[in-house]
């Protein structure tokens, strides 16, 4: 139903597991999953900013080494903006606070991509070993 004077669905009239990440608005929450074996920033996530547009993506995330012997995880958020005839830009700083237990440093950042005007989400593993991300993130977008 709409988000105003909807109908109710019950709960038999949803199958078990129907309602999936996929299938809910970027403005609910959306997972993503990627493997670092290295230490160069890897791609997790895309998210498009049109043009004349401002989003905010908040999140957090988990990683874990294959060997389950390091982990880290916690939340982050940054905000873009794509002014008129522009390209994405971050305003101010991406806000990450981060638990580990790892020997080395895996990191989460959010970076402008210009050259496909998205404002990308990207993780960073350790040389030499193998760490398994996930991520679940949100936006809110003007207009």
């Amino acid at each position: 139903g709409a988000p105003n004077n909807g109908v109710q669905i019950g709960t038999s009239g949803i199958q078990d597991g129907a309602v999936t990440p996929e299938k809910l608005s970027n403005q609910i929450i959306v997972e993503a999953t990627v493997q670092t074996t290295n230490a160069t920033p890897t791609q997790i996530a895309a998210i498009p900013v049109a043009e004349s547009s401002a989003v905010t993506i908040t999140g957090r995330f988990i990683c874990l080494r294959d060997t389950a012997t390091e982990s880290a995880g916690g939340t982050f958020r940054g905000e873009f903006h794509r002014p008129t005839g522009g390209s994405v830009l971050l305003v101010g700083a991406i806000q990450v606070d981060m638990d580990d237990d790892s020997s080395g440093d895996p990191t989460i950042n959010i970076v402008a991509d210009t050259g496909n005007e998205a404002a990308s989400i990207q993780v960073t593993g350790e040389v030499g070993k193998t760490f398994n991300w996930k991520v679940a993130y949100n936006i809110i977008s003007l207009p």
